[in-house]
């Protein structure tokens, strides 16, 4: 496996911005970039786009190290192998999709934002779900997968909440998501089972930035 950060070349700043696409599905396809044009091909890695002082970051963990297409781009790979121990520290960012599946009236099982589902449950007639809902629902989301991930969760944060929709090129309606940035600290329970979850992500919409996790270490308090 990969780390991979891309980064703007500094000489050509302007021209990258350009080339970038900004939806959704327009930044999965533009990644493909870097891995080769077969459009057929599974997707073999995972990203997360951060941006600083208004300048695109991507990370990346992959099976293959990506190849800058371009002398817009920049990029810096090394392997991945996370060493790790069973009660280890952790720091973590992690930007997920938290839904839940419901049976429809056709007994079908379909993916439900937890916040909107949580809204519809509670608050039938709200218009928008209170912050602290959006807290206690995405929280409650993360804490019911960490042991299955291979993690305890210690202490956690809801940074954003975000509803987007992306469009596969002209085909069929627009599909709609939710983006949840998380930040905090966890302890590793499953050091295999961790390593896992590092490196194939956690949670749904993984196409559209979502399930990469960045650790470092922690100092326990």
């Amino acid at each position: 496996m990969y780390f991979s950060v891309i980064t703007p070349a500094r000489e050509h700043v302007r021209a990258a911005v350009r080339d970038m696409a900004h939806a959704p599905y327009g930044m999965h396809q533009w990644l493909w970039k870097f891995f080769g044009d077969d459009a057929d091909a599974a997707r073999d890695f995972i990203y997360r786009r951060h941006d600083i002082d208004h300048l695109p970051r991507v990370y990346i963990v992959s099976t293959r190290p990506p190849v800058a297409y371009s002398e817009d781009w920049e990029i810096q790979t090394r392997t991945y192998a996370p060493q790790l121990t069973v009660g280890q520290r952790l720091s973590f960012v992690l930007c997920a999709n938290p839904v839940v599946s419901k049976k429809g009236v056709d007994g079908k099982s379909r993916r439900h934002d937890v916040v909107m589902q949580a809204k519809k449950d509670a608050l039938p007639g709200a218009r928008a779900p209170s912050a602290e809902l959006v807290e206690q629902t995405c929280l409650a989301w993360l804490q019911s997968r960490a042991a299955k991930a291979g993690f305890e969760l210690v202490g956690a944060t809801v940074d954003a909440y975000r509803q987007q929709q992306a469009s596969k090129r002209a085909q069929g309606d627009a599909i709609k998501f939710s983006s949840v940035e998380f930040s905090g600290e966890l302890v590793v329970r499953d050091a295999a089972v961790f390593q896992q979850t590092l490196v194939t992500g956690l949670g749904h919409a993984k196409a559209f930035g979502c399930g990469l996790m960045l650790v470092k270490n922690s100092v326990e308090r």
